[in-house]
């Protein structure tokens, strides 16, 4: 009985490593369950093969860009500046929902749009309850300083 051979001096048989593969990792690649590859113009579950071998999604809704900016302006809002942005965040969300309901399910993105209007509609409300603060502060600030006559001034 002699020793086994070693695989790298060039003997035959010797040892092989196994390891796991998937069967995306085999040398086939994956087959299509047919074994035949779906025929070219069709999608399957809203994705496409292009031919360079790139999966593509297709028949997906696009977003709005209004109701986006709605969304962004809305917060910022908010946070930043109240009246401009706030305003500014009830146009494009209006404009954005109305662009949404034309559009027959193409675009999508009609939470933001109500999200943006809302966060607008807020922020609005914001500035109105500081203005009616300040003109109340001024007013009591004048009944109380007019009553009382300036002291200092030679009479």
């Amino acid at each position: 009985m002699g020793a086994p051979e070693d695989p790298r001096e060039g003997g035959q048989g010797g040892w092989e490593p196994q390891c796991w593969r998937s069967e995306w990792q085999q040398p086939g690649g994956w087959q299509h369950p047919s074994h035949e590859q779906p025929p070219s113009g069709k999608t399957a579950g809203g994705w496409r093969q292009e031919p360079d071998g790139r999966w593509v999604q297709v028949g997906v809704p696009q977003s709005s860009g209004k109701a986006t900016a709605a969304l962004v302006l809305g917060i910022l809002g908010l946070v930043l500046c109240p009246f401009i942005c706030s305003v500014l965040a009830l146009v494009f969300g209006y404009q954005g929902r109305r662009e949404i309901d034309l559009s027959g399910g193409r675009m999508s993105g009609r939470g933001n749009a109500t999200a943006g209007i809302v966060l607008g509609w807020i922020g609005v409300a914001f500035c109105v309850l500081f203005i009616l603060l300040v003109v109340v502060g001024v007013l009591a600030g004048d009944t109380s300083s007019s009553e009382s006559a300036p002291t200092g001034v030679p009479a």
